[in-house]
């Protein structure tokens, strides 16, 4: 049986992370190749052993923006599927783990430094508790970590990105108006992530008469550091859904652990995230405030997450 195991990220589009790592240790930074399809994968993961000198393993892991079902992993792109019997085929070797990408990040959070994370509000994670995992991405992912009570961590998966986009002001009524004209039944992840942000920003020049420009999260991004109004409103009301979403997963989940914020979505805004306003949406809970005021919100700045939850598999 080898020493080494194979972690392997397909969470970025077109781009597959490889990893190799010892059993119980946090891998070192991964390295990305192309893979439009599954021939580039493949090509990929013989390439990156090669290079490693064909380390015999002892197992692998893939983590994706798809989902598992009975062995095999269907990838949102390109109608691309992956199996456990070919991975154990392809590698040689018997124990393939296949996860969800949230799944992954999640799975890191325990082992994080602590310049990896910053505290946003609330007060002392309890511990032994659950932990509450958020992430505006390109969809908004949703896992919960619950303590094994011996030292461990069991992920429990979760599809809140999908719930219904609950509205507290006038103008967020306005603008989920218009969202369910334009796509139908509107659910928290279309408002909260990379494209949840242009949306929202095409909403407001809607309902302002501004003709709609075609861009990305990117340039939305752009233009709110560029001091576009409605760029930067855009930004301000997905940080308000992302802190009444944070604040329900606490109650919902009881996560006195803390709740863990992580994502694209935040790397992308980056310096333009008012924490303020975030703190006094997510206490906006009327007599449950104190109740949240008490867990603790924190933001990831860590790198590669999904390749660091892998290996804790391990």
């Amino acid at each position: 049986m080898g020493d080494q195991v194979l972690l392997c990220d397909l969470s970025m589009g077109s781009h597959v992370n490889l990893a190799l790592a010892d059993p119980g240790h946090r891998p070192q930074l991964a390295e990305q190749y192309e893979c439009a399809g599954r021939s580039d994968l493949d090509g990929a993961i013989r390439d990156f052993l090669k290079r490693k000198d064909n380390p015999r393993l002892k197992g692998a892991a893939v983590s994706s923006r798809g989902w598992e079902d009975d062995g095999i992993i269907h990838l949102p792109e390109g109608n691309m599927t992956l199996s456990r019997d070919e991975l154990r085929q392809l590698l040689d070797i018997q124990r393939v783990n296949l996860v969800n990408n949230f799944v992954a990040r999640a799975l890191a959070i325990p082992s994080l430094k602590r310049n990896e994370r910053s505290k946003i509000c609330g007060g002392e994670n309890a511990e032994e508790t659950v932990i509450a995992v958020l992430g505006p991405h390109y969809g908004l992912g949703l896992a919960a970590l619950v303590a094994d009570g011996a030292g461990g961590w069991t992920a429990l998966p979760g599809e809140g990105g999908h719930s219904d986009l609950p509205v507290k002001t006038d103008r967020e009524w306005a603008v989920l108006k218009v969202m369910q004209h334009r796509f139908g039944n509107v659910s928290r992840e279309m408002g909260i992530s990379l494209n949840g942000l242009v949306a929202v920003w095409e909403t407001l020049s809607l309902i302002d008469g501004v003709p709609v420009t075609t861009t990305d999260a990117a340039g939305v991004v752009e233009r709110a550091r560029a001091g576009d109004r409605r760029a930067l409103e855009a930004i301000g009301i997905v940080t308000d859904w992302l802190a009444g979403m944070a604040s329900d997963v606490a109650l919902i989940m009881g996560a006195r652990g803390g709740i863990y914020l992580t994502g694209a979505l935040l790397d992308l805004i980056d310096d333009l995230f008012d924490a303020e306003r975030f703190c006094r949406g997510y206490l906006n809970k009327g007599t449950f405030a104190d109740y949240v005021h008490d867990i603790p919100v924190f933001r990831t700045t860590a790198r590669q997450m999904e390749i660091t939850g892998l290996a804790t598999l391990f």
